[in-house]
């Protein structure tokens, strides 16, 4: 009954257009006033305590770098490259743009970030070649998804912290699905390019390639030292996410010359309000979560699992389901953090590896972030282009469509999350 009473208050909460953070927090407190399952001294500590965590303290850097990236102006450059090595390709520009999503995933660890820096580049150009507006931004909007498989994620630290399993090896995991889902989305594109016969082809021209190779090796070298410095073992992905943003700061003001002190100031403004505001959503829902505990929901859940007979696939099915019908309502970060913690305990009886679940989970936010009616990267890709959110949508479709499918592989085959994880 409890759970019912939460979700439905946080629902209402959320429709009337309180803040997610609030919503939880009201939550948390009227919970702790009615039912009185811990003090208000209680809730202080574990606000604190919930964040006191070195492992969290890679998002605020990671944000800084995806901010500096953002500024620093550098997916014009990424994109120059790859249009250069694509453009013999039926599509070439549009699977350019498609690959360019997922490097700079790789840099940011942010949905929207990727989605905007790279709309507001590329949209453009790709008017200027004849691709319908609809496509170019469904595109844009569902590339920007891989921001958050494709590490370093922001999300894999979160679930990290609240699974209390190793960041690292959630960096590990992603990288096969995320590759996989690059692969898929480039499918896509290269398939609606070649039947509608949009843009146009050319010749590969190596002294092109070379040169946008050239002005692209500063930001393509982020990802590399800093995935590479993490598997080697030479930096803990904390560490990473500092080495990430000062590397970043180092290029945008020496190579590129577009981040100065001025810009500096809002970059680190920006980065302030930013990871402000994902913190008190997380330690806001962690509180949720304790309450939960307290309340017996996760156990509720196991026994119910037990009750049913569920085997593991079923429950994988079911939590799909739950899943993406959540997605049509609330952001990435809510159903993280809220649904995640009344599920964690449920995968021992079940033996799901919770690695491969943090994966079904972040796919599960990459769907919802392109979902209608209020999916993130949807309203994101419409203010950046100025294109009408029905656009967007109907333009996001086919990509929708291919990621549906790729969560139904990637949830009932774990080897392709697990196979490097040891």
């Amino acid at each position: 009954m409890m759970a019912i009473l939460l979700l439905i208050s946080l629902l209402v909460l959320l429709g009337i257009g309180v803040p997610v953070a609030f919503s939880l927090g009201l939550i948390g407190l009227a919970t702790v006033y009615v039912f009185g399952e811990v003090t208000f001294i209680q809730l202080a500590h574990s606000q604190f305590s919930n964040l006191d965590s070195f492992v969290l303290l890679a998002i605020p850097f990671f944000i800084l770098a995806g901010n500096v990236l953002v500024e620093g102006k550098m997916a014009g450059q990424l994109f120059d490259f790859v249009r250069a090595t694509t453009r013999s390709i039926t599509g070439g520009a549009g699977v350019a743009g498609t690959l360019a999503s997922g490097l700079f995933g790789a840099m940011t660890g942010s949905s929207a970030a990727s989605a905007a820096a790279l709309g507001r580049v590329i949209i453009p150009e790709l008017d200027r070649l004849n691709y319908p507006r609809p496509f170019s931004a469904g595109l844009f909007a569902a590339g920007g998804t891989l921001g958050i498989m494709i590490p370093p994620s922001i999300i894999f630290i979160i679930y990290a912290a609240m699974a209390k399993v190793s960041v690292t090896d959630m960096f590990i995991a992603g990288l096969v699905p995320g590759i996989f889902l690059l692969l898929m989305l480039i499918l896509v594109t290269y398939f609606l390019a070649k039947r509608n016969g949009w843009g146009e082809r050319g010749k590969f021209a190596f002294d092109e390639a070379g040169k946008t190779f050239i002005r692209a090796c500063p930001a393509l070298l982020m990802p590399v030292i800093v995935l590479g410095g993490i598997y080697s073992g030479i930096f803990t992905p904390t560490e990473a996410a500092a080495v990430s943003a000062v590397y970043g700061i180092a290029i945008g003001a020496l190579c590129y010359r577009a981040v100065s002190f001025r810009t500096l100031f809002r970059i680190f403004s920006e980065t302030s309000k930013m990871t402000a505001g994902v913190l008190i959503i997380l330690a806001q829902a962690l509180f949720i979560g304790m309450l939960g505990n307290l309340a017996g929901i996760p156990t509720a859940i196991a026994d119910a699992i037990n009750a049913a007979g569920l085997s593991a696939w079923e429950f994988l099915l079911i939590v799909n389901l739950t899943l993406l019908v959540l997605g049509c309502f609330l952001d990435g970060i809510t159903i993280l953090t809220v649904v995640t913690p009344l599920l964690l305990p449920s995968l021992g009886q079940l033996d799901i590896n919770p690695i491969h679940f943090g994966i079904i989970i972040t796919l599960n936010i990459e769907v919802a972030a392109i979902t209608p009616p209020v999916g993130l990267n949807l309203f994101v890709i419409s203010s950046v282009s100025r294109t009408s959110v029905e656009d967007v949508v109907r333009g996001v479709i086919p990509f929708l469509i291919i990621m549906l499918f790729s969560l139904a592989l990637i949830t009932y085959i774990p080897w392709l999350s697990t196979i490097f994880v040891g």
